[in-house]
């Protein structure tokens, strides 16, 4: 599977929202004045709202030979830790301090940033992430829904903060809807995410999404065999759920309908009515 390419910057970067400039070329200066010092590397540790679980352990090497080289040009944003005093969580560099740990250097410039609220941490260590190196596609839409559902935001603010489109944040959400091994497959980039959302809808999509991997389909035979009408694989089956819809149509007097998934095992049953004293009898019915 290929690899996506590397994202251009978005609209709004990480000195917008911090209302600063991060990028520290002389670190000469360190100061209280300006909440910017240097502490052990101990200190610190990453913050729960960090979506990014996997790192690149090529990337961390090349980023550690380089800190070992050159030090740390651009200071690690952190907030107080409110449970640990004179300790400190990541808002954005993790990636740096993982290298830095890997390059044994013992102390880090930070900038210390107790002014930001809990809403602005989530939304700058995401970010920094989509920013300065891709998530996989699960992460990115983690990082939306906590923004969404932790944090209380609108789907048009999150594509507003980030310069994507509402129908790009909303396809991003479905994903996380998949099955759990549908998403192992997108995180290894079994799949793609044109596969993901071809088959979000399927009954079997965990099915069609072993048969993409299995025979390598692209995304547009896996639309075309998604919309091919399946065969009926028992047609004394077929019957017996028609006798049964029948068989309740005439009872009732209106037209049902039965569902059946064979693979999950479930189903539904519909009872079509067209004005509210249909819907009463069949409340009383019932009763």
């Amino acid at each position: 599977m290929a690899k996506t390419s590397k994202k251009k910057p978005l609209g709004r970067g990480l000195s917008s929202l911090l209302g600063e400039n991060l990028d520290v070329n002389n670190l000469t200066n360190l100061n209280t004045k300006n909440n910017l010092n240097i502490i052990p590397i101990d200190h610190l540790s990453a913050g729960s709202w960090q979506v990014r679980k996997n790192f690149d352990e090529n990337e961390l090497n090349t980023l550690s030979v380089s800190i070992k080289n050159n030090g740390i040009f651009q200071p690690i944003i952190v907030v107080s830790d409110k449970e640990k005093n004179g300790k400190y969580k990541i808002v954005a560099g993790e990636r740096r301090w993982r290298a830095a740990q890997l390059a044994n250097i013992h102390e880090v410039p930070i900038i210390l940033r107790d002014d930001l609220s809990s809403d602005k941490i989530v939304e700058i260590s995401l970010l920094e992430n989509l920013e300065r190196s891709d998530l996989n596609p699960i992460e990115e839409a983690k990082g939306y829904e906590d923004l969404i559902n932790k944090h209380n935001y609108t789907q048009e603010k999150v594509a507003e903060i980030f310069s994507k489109s509402r129908p790009y944040i909303t396809n991003f959400l479905r994903l996380l809807t998949l099955p759990d091994e549908i998403k192992s497959y997108i995180v290894d980039g079994k799949i793609s995410v044109g596969h993901a959302r071809a088959i979000i809808n399927s009954d079997d999509s965990l099915e069609v999404a072993r048969n993409i991997i299995k025979k390598g389909l692209s995304v547009r035979e896996v639309e075309k065999l998604i919309k091919k009408p399946k065969k009926v694989k028992n047609a004394s089956e077929l019957h017996k759920y028609l006798d049964i819809e029948n068989d309740l149509s005439n009872k009732i007097g209106l037209k049902t309908k039965i569902l059946f998934n064979k693979e999950k095992k479930n189903g539904s049953l519909t009872i079509k009515f067209k004005n509210l004293d249909q819907l009463e009898y069949i409340i009383k019915k019932f009763n």
